[in-house]
């Protein structure tokens, strides 16, 4: 017997108009996480990768800035250098132990360290012809003025 590839005819009547189609009602939006308060700084963290690359830059007549200087307080400090999720060995500084009344603070790191803080793009420089590598960053922060000095070496 032979079945017909047809298609059956629609239940609706001809005379009788369509229904309009049923929105679903959109789900509420997601709450936000409350932002987690990681204190203050002069320039953000992209901000700071970018002096940090602008320092790798070769230039036929300019020698790059190796330092540069920023505000930031105690609690900056801490998260985005100690405290950092990213860092798959955590930096020692110098003290330890420190707080608001530690006279300074300072922390070695070198590329690895700097490229899982500020992104390994931002530890490579140069120009078309040679490629640079950041070899050692220091940063020095001096919690009771609120300020950080950053020296990079290539």
């Amino acid at each position: 017997m032979a079945v017909s590839r047809k298609r059956s005819s629609s239940s609706l009547d001809e005379n009788e108009p369509p229904k309009p189609a049923v929105k679903k009602a959109r789900a509420a939006p997601k709450s936000k996480k409350a932002a987690k308060d990681i204190g203050t700084c002069s320039y953000t963290k992209k901000d700071i990768g970018d002096r940090v690359k602008a320092s790798l830059a070769l230039e036929k007549y300019h020698i790059p800035r190796t330092h540069f200087k920023m505000d930031m307080d105690l609690k900056f400090f801490r998260n985005f250098f100690i405290d950092n999720d990213s860092l798959t060995k955590p930096l020692q500084p110098t003290p330890e132990d420190f707080d608001e009344i530690t006279p300074v603070v300072m922390i070695e790191m070198g590329n690895k360290s700097a490229g899982e803080i500020l992104g390994v793009s931002k530890v490579k420089g140069g120009n078309r012809m040679a490629t640079t590598h950041l070899a050692a960053m220091c940063v020095v922060f001096r919690p009771k003025q609120g300020k950080c000095d950053i020296w990079t070496t290539v």
